[in-house]
């Protein structure tokens, strides 16, 4: 175990203490939240689509929690999927086969079983949206790391590596609809999370990690002040889109020697 890898398990263990000396007040905050939060649909068309006409195609899976499964937004076609494989098919000039498996709610534990249930096929490439809910539960970054590990496990198989492109882990610390000092234990444990991630990408072939994030602002939240604006995810898949492309360039880059 690397000393990056003890400092934060001992950062968990401190947070533990101190949210349980404070446990009353943001376990109020936590209740009121839930009772008064906006429960936004998801879309109900189809769950996948394809955007291109040309031969040469890359298969996209995009899965995840509620921001993968597009809470608040009309169609799965305006989704993070949808709109980074629209952008990704204007870099490279390709076909994208896209497709969706996510629900929202879920932790990376959740997310595992849903995978396990659903079996879904071969992809080239996956995007992950995952860590809000882990936050929101306070998940051990032991158990997460644990949990990542499995995800990915899943995918690599029968000889094939799809590149797996994560994004950060949710900024909860920075919901505009938590109060704080919620939003302050939401957001040490965010933090512990996403230097989690950082740790279990760089350790990981093909898999690689979006660290940057949309601004701050209302304008980047829905009206629940949780979830994902139209502009963000453009932002958002903006970022996923050109950061695949790099690495899908360096990839090809390097399978020609």
């Amino acid at each position: 175990m690397s000393y990056k890898n003890i400092l934060i398990y001992i950062g968990s263990l401190f947070g533990y203490f101190l949210i349980g000396i404070f446990y009353p007040v943001l376990w109020i905050q936590g209740f009121y939240l839930k009772k008064v939060s906006l429960r936004l649909p998801t879309p109900t068309d189809n769950l996948f689509g394809v955007i291109g006409e040309v031969n040469e195609t890359l298969d996209l899976l995009g899965i995840g929690e509620s921001p993968m499964a597009g809470v608040g937004i009309t169609k799965n076609s305006e989704t993070l999927t949808a709109l980074t494989s629209l952008c990704l098919n204007k870099l490279m000039g390709i076909r994208i086969n896209w497709r969706i498996l996510a629900k929202s709610g879920l932790t990376i534990n959740n997310l595992n079983q849903l995978i396990v249930e659903k079996s879904p096929k071969d992809a080239d490439m996956i995007i992950v949206a995952i860590g809000g809910n882990d936050v929101f539960n306070l998940t051990s970054p032991w158990a997460w790391l644990k949990h990542l590990d499995s995800c990915v496990k899943y995918f690599v198989k029968d000889g094939k590596t799809p590149i797996i492109l994560f994004s950060a882990v949710p900024c909860v610390g920075r919901f505009p609809a938590i109060p704080k000092p919620l939003r302050v234990a939401f957001g040490y444990w965010e933090f512990l999370l996403q230097k989690s991630l950082i740790l279990f990408v760089n350790s990981k072939d093909n898999v690689f990690l979006l660290g940057e994030r949309f601004p701050d602002g209302k304008e980047y939240f829905l009206e629940d002040g949780i979830h994902p604006s139209r502009l963000a995810y453009k932002i958002w898949s903006e970022k996923l889109a050109s950061m695949s492309f790099e690495i899908l360039k360096l990839k090809k880059k390097y399978d020609s020697f």
